[in-house]
């Protein structure tokens, strides 16, 4: 057993929702619920799960939804993901594993079963990283804290998400589609522009300009990469 890892159980059948809870906690897991899949990122970096339990069909969004949030998300896509729904087609099943799902169970399910899965997927999965960093720069994803050189970095929250995504793929270079995918929430429009202005300002407080880009480069025609000094 793994005792004490938390749980996040996002499922709207308060009674379902409850033998989750009561199975798994009897099994040494903290759980939390999330009757209605409102805020489920939110909670995320709230409580650093150690997985997650969605169902799919919820009242305030759905759960494919979420889970392609999460995995367009630099501080949360290896979050373990065990999918649990009443959609048992084929073409369901295949969807959600594809999103980024990493494993899946149809209700009516045992739940004997369920805490066995849990239990494989904890002891297979990484731990989530704790820090980027780069030369002289250090992010505490946990703490969502940035350091350069010792001194601290005041950056807002779209700011740390943005350096966190490019620090963990330095070199490659990313259209600026997919950095509004990554850092931004799917329901906010996001133009071109703006990405620009956020990167310009997040490069003047790493210490560079246009024509001295330091950290982050911008690549012609296509967006940026993050490319550490030395």
């Amino acid at each position: 057993m793994i005792p004490g890892e938390r749980i996040l159980v996002v499922e709207d059948d308060p009674l379902l929702g409850r033998l989750l809870e009561v199975h798994l906690g009897r099994e040494g897991f903290l759980v939390t619920l999330n009757a209605t899949g409102a805020g489920v990122l939110e909670q995320v970096t709230a409580l650093r799960p150690r997985l997650l339990i969605l169902d799919l069909m919820l009242p305030a969004a759905h759960g494919l939804e979420i889970l392609r949030g999460l995995r367009r998300d630099p501080l949360h896509r290896s979050l373990p993901v065990l999918i649990l729904t009443a959609l048992g087609a084929e073409a369901d099943r295949i969807r959600g594993l594809e999103l980024g799902g990493d494993d899946y169970m149809t209700k009516p399910f045992s739940p004997a079963e369920l805490t066995a899965r849990v239990r494989a997927r904890l002891r297979t999965a990484p731990a989530a990283a704790a820090e980027v960093s780069a030369g002289a720069l250090r992010l505490d994803l946990r703490a969502r804290t940035a350091v350069l050189a010792g001194r601290p970095l005041e950056l807002s929250d779209t700011e740390f998400r943005l350096l966190a995504f490019l620090m963990q793929t330095p070199g490659e270079a990313h259209t600026r589609r997919e950095i509004v995918e990554a850092v931004w929430s799917p329901q906010h429009f996001i133009t071109d522009r703006a990405v620009d202005v956020t990167l310009r300002r997040l490069r003047t407080r790493l210490g560079g300009s246009e024509e001295a880009p330091g950290w982050i480069t911008a690549v012609r025609g296509v967006g940026y990469r993050f490319d550490p000094p030395g």
